[in-house]
């Protein structure tokens, strides 16, 4: 079994996407509920498994979101506070730690199972600027997490490299494309109400502007 770090975004759907075709059933979907404002990507990732329908592929939600509640400074991910760039070069945004109990958790989650294939939807190309969306936390994470529970933990970055140009053109070969635009959320505003050619959300914060990006990079000919 492989177990996928699944948001319900652009980049862990498409990351299921690849794992359900190169990576042996079953396939478990793992989602967080962290306190995140845009909680709405919960309620994607749920509608995301359901479309789907892929025998073998199942999702469960964990609960932590007592976590990151009393942060010295505390994230605009998990506080109502603006989306900005901070003086320290980190952007609101960033949850400290985030992915590194994400895959903790996820390495617990399989360690019962002996299923020590982790997958994460991870890029360093194409993102916000958080450090554990990095090759050297993966490979550090991966090496403490085989040292913590003696197995044979592999954490599986497919997209690593890729931007999200590249994530588009990946979900267009497939045939989800659309799926891509009408299902997965990534607003950090966690707004549904407006519909663009790549998708919900604000249109202005820092993900939106990303996919956007992406949208037009990898579909130039077809964007007015």
């Amino acid at each position: 079994m492989a177990i996928l770090l699944f948001s319900g975004g652009q980049d862990s759907t498409t990351a299921l996407l690849w794992a359900v075709r190169h990576l042996p059933p079953p396939w478990q979907a793992l989602s967080f509920a962290y306190g995140q404002r845009h909680a709405i990507e919960l309620t994607a990732a749920q509608t995301i498994i359901q479309r789907l329908a892929l025998p073998g592929l199942s999702h469960t939600i964990l609960p932590i979101g007592e976590l990151w509640q009393n942060l010295a400074v505390p994230s605009a991910l998990t506080h109502a506070l603006p989306i900005e760039q901070r003086p320290s070069g980190l952007p609101s945004t960033f949850v400290p730690g985030r992915n590194l109990i994400f895959l903790t958790l996820a390495a617990i989650w399989g360690y019962a199972r002996q299923d020590y294939t982790l997958v994460i939807g991870a890029s360093q190309v194409d993102y916000s600027g958080y450090p554990d969306c990095r090759e050297g936390f993966l490979q550090a994470a991966e090496k403490t997490l085989q040292e913590a529970l003696e197995q044979p933990i592999r954490i599986v970055a497919p997209f690593l490299y890729w931007d999200k140009a590249q994530l588009w053109r990946y979900a267009e070969a497939l045939g989800y494309k659309e799926f891509i635009v009408e299902y997965t959320h990534t607003c950090y505003a966690g707004d549904r109400t407006k519909r663009h050619p790549w998708g919900y959300g604000c249109g202005i914060c820092p993900a939106c502007l990303l996919r956007q990006k992406g949208y037009e990079q990898a579909f130039a000919n077809f964007v007015s």
